[in-house]
């Protein structure tokens, strides 16, 4: 496993993956200037992690990409690349409880009232459509006011002053939930955001999980070892006690302000619209604290950080109503990729509908048989074109709540329609119509490069 922490996970990258970590003294600003930066190693499929020194108008130093490998997240976690599925499922089987201590490095610099200036951040401005400067990349804390029980999640927050941030929250999520528990009571949210996290707090923050399961539980499971925990200083709440910095608050009830526009992992911008707002009450920083962002909008970061959570966490839901099924993949927004070895008839048709209640973001799900790699899109679609008949196999669900962030969707609709397709075999995969192989007595003989000379070096 690699470090404990932000800081000391970025030390052992730097020290054991010196190519995958890039320190850049140049002054840049943070309106656009990183996100083309991530762009244009992007288009070279490269992702390091990039830590920026010198951001123009901030004294903290910035860093982005910490999850952007699939490889370095699963070294965080002390597996290959291959095993990370797996380490995850194993975590979520072998959580472990919080620990709370007394003294935390994230506490050494405390700031309150007209301290606290949240501009003199490296905040990041990502796309000419952005309304301004946002926080992207800090795991949003509350807590259920009936049973005590914690969310974590990641929530785009706008800077609106030095001491006020927007918050959109997903509406139907579970910070959502929460918030809405809040105003019946008409009482403020306590919030807090821990910003400089280490990859396997960040991996259980996107746990996709029932409403009672407190993700921090599956932080340590990640870990290996308890998330340290120091109580905040204005806000009843616990907070990642190794964390870079901690931003306390609370969200007042009935009260909204407008919000974005700002660049979505959708590739689209979601427009402005009057949301509610966090009052800021205290900062707590490390000495020297490094200041942690996600590049916002359709970069490999912020897509590889859903989608590495996401999968084990459908599956291990999905497997729990239907041993059969066997992988799932999801390859692009909103849509699922499920493979399963079907044992009777309808049992395809089970398999979406679990996919649609298990996580209300798959709007597009594709089941197929065992024999199809669902991390391959080809052969997924190869499987649509030969096993599937569109009266037979495909349905609709009309008007299922969804993301709102869904740029198809009507206006003022919160809710799409669920597409489910069975790209399964019929009636089944060992009746179904031979593949033609060449025999594997043949393939074992033959040699390549006794008949066709080696591609030629470059």
């Amino acid at each position: 496993m690699l470090g404990k922490d932000l800081r000391s996970f970025l030390q052992e990258v730097k020290a054991k993956y010196p190519s995958e970590y890039v320190e850049v003294d140049k002054e840049i600003s943070g309106a656009y200037e990183t996100t083309a930066i991530v762009a244009k190693l992007e288009a070279q499929k490269r992702t390091p992690i990039l830590r920026f020194n010198n951001v123009r108008g901030s004294n903290f130093p910035l860093v982005v990409n910490v999850c952007a490998s699939r490889a370095l997240v699963a070294a965080a976690l002390g597996v290959g690349k291959e095993a990370l599925p797996e380490r995850y499922l194993q975590a979520l089987d072998e959580q472990i409880k919080p620990e709370v201590v007394r003294e935390a490095p994230v506490q050494e610099v405390v700031l309150k009232g007209d301290e606290i200036d949240l501009t003199k951040l490296p905040v990041q401005t990502y796309h000419d459509t952005d309304v301004g400067p946002y926080v992207s990349g800090s795991i949003v804390m509350a807590k259920d006011p009936d049973t005590g029980a914690y969310n974590c999640s990641y929530n785009r927050l706008m800077v609106k002053g030095p001491r006020k941030l927007g918050i959109y929250m997903t509406p139907g999520k579970h910070l959502s939930q929460i918030y809405e528990k809040a105003e019946q009571r008409n009482k403020p949210m306590e919030i807090a955001m821990a910003v400089g996290n280490h990859p396997a707090w960040c991996m259980g923050t996107l746990y996709i999980g029932p409403y009672a399961v407190d993700e921090r539980y599956v932080m340590g499971g990640l870990m290996g070892s308890p998330l340290e925990l120091i109580p905040a200083k204005t806000v009843d709440l616990l907070v990642p006690a190794r964390a870079e910095m901690i931003i306390e608050g609370e969200v007042l009830p009935f009260e909204r302000e407008d919000e974005g526009p700002y660049g979505e992992f959708t590739g689209y911008s979601a427009g402005q619209i009057a949301r509610p707002f966090i009052n800021v009450k205290a900062v707590t920083h490390r000495k020297g604290a490094i200041y942690q962002d996600v590049c916002g909008g359709p970069h490999r970061e912020l897509l590889l950080m859903s989608t590495i959570p996401m999968e084990p966490g459908i599956l291990h839901t999905m497997r729990q109503m239907i041993p059969a099924v066997q992988s799932v993949r999801c390859p692009a927004p909103f849509t699922l990729f499920v493979s399963i070895k079907k044992t009777r008839e309808g049992q395809a048709k089970q398999a979406l509908l679990t996919a649609f209640a298990t996580d209300m973001q798959v709007k597009h799900c594709v089941v197929v048989d065992d024999d199809i790699d669902v991390t391959d899109n080809a052969a997924v679609i190869r499987a649509m074109a030969t096993r599937m008949q569109a009266d037979r196999d495909l349905f609709i669900i009309k008007g299922v709540t969804h993301d709102e962030l869904d740029p198809s969707r009507p206006e003022g609709v919160p809710a799409s329609d669920k597409v489910g397709i069975d790209a399964t075999a019929k009636p089944s995969l060992a009746i179904f119509a031979k593949k033609p192989r060449v025999p594997k007595e043949v393939m074992d003989r033959i040699k390549l490069e006794d008949f066709v000379p080696p591609k030629p070096q470059r």
